[in-house]
């Protein structure tokens, strides 16, 4: 779940805030008519300005920073706290045509702890993303992803006594089909997904085979909308998967593969300048192929919105419930170990950018994720809370400050935990 969210961490240099002048306002000119958050605004005092090489423009930048992590290993008791150094390089080439679209990127986060070596990570992506216009308001696009990471120590299918934390690596593409002409619009699309997990050595001897837990996904998906009025339409979208892992029977485990359908209707709206979003609703159901799992099902549920309060203030908030892969066990409600089939999800997000000046934005940000293991009687609390802040020096040179408060509350004995972070970072782009 920390995925799906970004956080910005360390607060520390807020205070210097305080002597900043008056906010002026945000200049739109440049912004037609499209709603967007402080944080995503342009800036061409303060963007930066791109290298250019022919009818493409490359733009590359350095994030070198410092964090203390509370709580390194998502531990309810005896916790352990650390200063970690940060290095993120990144670059994208980014193409200049009047139609058509593609661009290129890659990026690493790089981090060495000062006192406990073993959680070292070296993670990386690249990828590529493109589109081809057929003809007004028709294209076919299609997205390329690999991305090397690790798991998060607070993972709900991590083991606490694991050496190190697991490596995983992902693999994504997918391919799709657009038209949007008149008040009717129409979109398909396609993605294959294929997840890896390390095996990683224990506390005490002994190896975590993981190899239950890699798997493919292969979904698709179709919407149709129709537009009822400027700026605002219906619309019905159907998406089916499947899920199919490599050996999720090697540990003794059930057969984890499955398929889901979900179903929903709803109304996205883009009012001029000012709001933009969607509310959605339906039903969704995942049959696995073990008797023992059975299948999950139940209403489904979301909303997203962009909300821009002033011109200095712009709010963000989502809703969405889902049904996630986990390959974790637990106490069903007569006391007996069962493995749980999935974990039903349901996460509130909200999100608040202010220009104080021009170059001085601040955030804050929370969020509340419930999570039901099914067929067993855990159940996760997560509460995520950050603020932070940015400073825009010139076009090359921001800093980022900020704090993070993380915490879980489940009903897995001695799984709860707590985490404070502060960080801040010095980026530099061209």
């Amino acid at each position: 779940m920390k995925k799906e969210i970004s956080y910005f961490v360390a607060t520390s240099l807020l205070a210097t805030t305080a002597l900043a002048p008056a906010a002026f306002g945000q200049d739109e000119s440049a912004e037609g008519d499209q709603v967007m958050s402080v944080y995503e605004r342009y800036r061409p005092d303060y963007d930066a300005p791109g290298i250019r090489s022919g009818s493409f423009l490359f733009y590359p930048s350095i994030e070198a920073g410092g964090k203390f992590d509370s709580n390194i290993f998502a531990q309810e008791s005896n916790v352990t706290d650390d200063f970690i150094a940060v290095i993120k390089p990144t670059f994208a080439l980014v193409s200049d045509w009047n139609t058509d679209y593609l661009t290129v990127f890659a990026d690493a986060n790089i981090a060495r702890y000062a006192d406990n070596g073993s959680e070292d990570y070296e993670d990386f992506n690249v990828g590529a993303s493109g589109r081809k216009d057929i003809s007004h308001g028709t294209d076919i696009h299609a997205d390329i992803l690999y991305m090397d990471g690790h798991e998060d120590r607070g993972s709900p299918d991590a083991i606490g006594n694991q050496v190190e934390p697991a490596s995983t690596s992902t693999f994504k593409a997918s391919v799709g089909f657009k038209r949007d002409v008149s008040i009717l619009s129409v979109a398909v699309d396609a993605t294959y997904e294929k997840k890896n997990f390390d095996d990683v050595a224990l506390n005490g001897g002994g190896t975590l085979n993981n190899d239950d837990r890699d798997r493919d996904r292969k979904t698709a998906k179709a919407r149709v909308g129709y537009e009822l009025a400027d700026g605002r339409e219906a619309f019905l979208q159907g998406t089916i998967d499947r899920v199919e892992y490599d050996n999720s029977k090697e540990d003794g485990g059930p057969q984890r593969n499955s398929d889901g359908v979900e179903i929903v209707g709803g109304a996205a709206f883009d009012l001029t300048g000012s709001v933009r979003g969607e509310v959605y609703g339906g039903y969704m159901k995942r049959s696995f192929d073990s008797d023992t799992l059975g299948e999950i099902d139940g209403i489904k549920f979301g909303a997203e919105l962009l909300w821009n309060v002033s011109g200095l203030t712009s709010f963000t908030g989502s809703i969405k419930r889902s049904i996630d892969e986990t390959t974790v066990g637990g106490e069903d409600a007569n006391g007996v170990f069962t493995n749980s089939s999935g974990i039903v999800s349901t996460l509130f997000f909200g999100r608040v950018e202010h220009e104080l000046r021009r170059n001085v934005l601040l955030n804050a940000q929370a969020s509340y994720t419930k999570q039901n293991f099914e067929l067993t009687t855990r159940e996760d609390d997560l509460i995520n809370f950050g603020v932070g802040a940015k400073y825009l020096l010139n076009r090359n040179v921001n800093v980022n400050v900020g704090y993070d408060y993380s915490y879980r509350d489940t009903t897995a004995q001695g799984q709860d935990y707590s985490r404070h972070a502060f960080m801040v970072n010095v980026k530099a782009q061209w």
